[in-house]
């Protein structure tokens, strides 16, 4: 199996965040991150997809709303 190495902007592009973003999440322990260089940083591309598969929206169950009934008065103005 290869692994995918990729780096931040790709990364933050990848989840929709800023490169800084990107790099409080790291900080904070949300992505795991390998520091290949003094400066370099690199990111697992199965990291990130796993991520995204863990912070999935659940789906929003709206309540269907029941009509009410409109009392329709003489002189009133319909809009």
């Amino acid at each position: 199996m290869t692994t995918t190495l990729i780096k931040k902007p790709e990364a933050a592009e990848i989840l929709g965040v800023s490169v800084r973003t990107l790099e409080k999440m790291i900080a904070r322990g949300a992505l795991p991150a390998y520091k290949i260089g003094p400066k370099m940083v690199r990111l697992r591309r199965e990291d990130i997809d796993d991520y995204l598969e863990s912070h999935r929206a659940a789906p929003v169950i709206r309540a269907v709303e029941t009509a009410r009934p409109c009392r329709y008065v003489p002189g009133m103005k319909v809009v």
